[in-house]
């Protein structure tokens, strides 16, 4: 073989390989799992946006205050021109007058230019230091904020998918029950033909058929919502195809309580606090607001600081200030400043008061928040041991109405049971299912709020 073909074989193997490739990445993009989503959400979620901006404004107020401590150089000029000299009078004797008289003489020139450097440097202020404690404790706060908003994030999205995916089962049931339908109201309507079936049988199978599509066409109306719902939850454009990749453990032909068994575990009831974002938030702004109070206590120090200045200065009389054959003066100065607060009307005594009755609400707050925990803690423990009895219960209920239909059907078919009976019967399994359906999303709600209790949601979902 010619070694162009060999070239040309390898070229379209090669494009085809691609091509496959290209098909089956772009048929997997749309399909995400619970992870995916919050991937997709710590990347793109508003909320969580904003939040990493408010980490990166109090990063820069860190540099905001360290720049205060700094040396501090301004720069100053000062143009002139005096359209009519002042007027000064000086005494008349000086110069062989009158005692008490008093001889009118202007001075200066009709151009001034002066040019200033000045550099300063702190070198004593209580408030810089607390100030920079309070800037870089400020930057934690924001970063737990983050945490806490993301936490957040992670419960609303798993919410929103695991209701996505409810409405999903329930659509296969829904579509499930109406082929199985359909088969018996086709049979009837044969048999009514045949003369073996009365109309009102028929009608009252048409009448379950079209509550049934009814009810069919609502919960793809409920999915669309959902799907939107999530999409915005995550940050996703509305317009964008997806599908949901994992399962509630659920299949339309096995009813098996065995497949959650997994859920069914025991639960740790102790809660550590720390584990809490929002508790964190709460204990990082009491030291926050102490280094508040430390700051207005500090306000009864002298401040002080040095200086150091640099002008030179040139009079004309002409507009020719930068003529340099003419003279500039100049002059220079260096020396300490300092502050001493003796008394500001006791606005800094309310001030130091009311950053200590903030520290004792922030107290407060973590006390009440602690009692919440606790009984967030509480409560979801309770739910979700209730959910486990509930599934267990209505999986149950779901066996025993496929089996009520499926011996009504074949006495339906027997001619032993009317109509009426056999849409009672799916009726009663269709509600069954239903509650079914609810009562895992139930469950799976549950233990959302039980991992959020404990402050170990996102290590929970990362470990599915």
């Amino acid at each position: 073989m010619k070694p162009e073909n060999k070239i040309w074989i390898f070229s379209v193997f090669f494009l085809m390989i691609c091509f496959c490739w290209t098909e089956n990445t772009q048929a997997q993009q749309g399909s995400l799992s619970l992870k995916d989503c919050i991937k997709y959400a710590v990347e793109k979620n508003n909320d969580i946006h904003s939040a990493k901006i408010e980490e990166v404004i109090a990063e820069k107020k860190v540099n905001e205050v360290i720049g205060s401590g700094l040396p501090q150089f301004n720069v100053t000029g000062n143009l002139v021109n005096n359209l009519k000299l002042p007027v000064q009078l000086l005494p008349g004797e000086f110069f062989g007058g009158t005692p008490g008289s008093f001889i009118p003489a202007t001075f200066g020139t009709k151009y001034n230019f002066t040019f200033t450097g000045q550099v300063t440097q702190l070198l004593f202020n209580g408030s810089f230091w607390v100030g920079l404690s309070a800037a870089k404790q400020s930057k934690n706060y924001y970063r737990q904020n983050t945490e806490n908003i993301s936490e957040q994030t992670v419960y609303e999205v798993s919410s929103a998918y695991y209701q996505t995916l409810v409405i999903q089962k329930q659509i296969r049931l829904l579509e499930y029950n109406l082929v199985s339908l359909e088969k018996v109201l086709n049979d009837t309507k044969l048999s009514f033909e045949n003369g073996r079936a009365k109309e009102v049988d028929v009608d009252r199978l048409n009448v379950n058929h079209n509550n049934l599509q009814y009810q069919l066409k609502k919960a793809k109306e409920g999915l669309k919502q959902s799907y939107n719902a999530l999409k915005y939850k995550i940050g996703m454009p509305l317009e964008t195809p997806i599908s949901l990749a994992d399962s509630l453990y659920f299949s339309q032909d096995s009813l098996s309580f065995d497949k959650i068994n997994t859920f069914n575990y025991e639960l740790d009831a102790s809660v550590n606090y720390q584990n809490r974002s929002e508790y964190r938030l709460l204990q990082t702004g009491l030291e926050l607001q102490e280094l508040n109070r430390k700051n207005e206590l500090s306000k009864y120090l002298p401040t002080i600081s040095a200086f150091g200045s640099y002008s030179f200065q040139a009079q004309r009389a002409q507009a020719d200030l930068f003529d340099s054959k003419k003279d500039w003066f100049k002059y220079y100065s260096i020396g300490l400043q300092l502050s001493v607060p003796i008394f500001t009307g006791g606005q800094t005594y309310s001030k130091v008061q009311q950053a200590s009755l903030e520290v004792d609400k922030i107290k407060e707050n973590i006390k009440k928040t602690e009692q919440g925990i606790n009984l967030q803690m509480s409560n979801a423990l309770i739910k979700y041991n209730n959910a486990v009895d509930n599934i267990q219960s209505q999986s149950l209920n779901v066996s025993l109405a496929r089996k009520v239909y499926s011996t009504t059907q074949l006495e339906y078919q027997e001619g032993r049971v009317t109509a009426s009976v056999l849409i009672d019967s799916e009726t009663k399994l269709r509600e069954a299912q239903t509650n079914y359906v609810n009562s895992l999303l139930d469950l799976y709600i549950a233990r959302l709020d039980v991992e959020k209790a404990k402050g170990t949601l996102t290590a929970y979902i990362n470990s599915l």
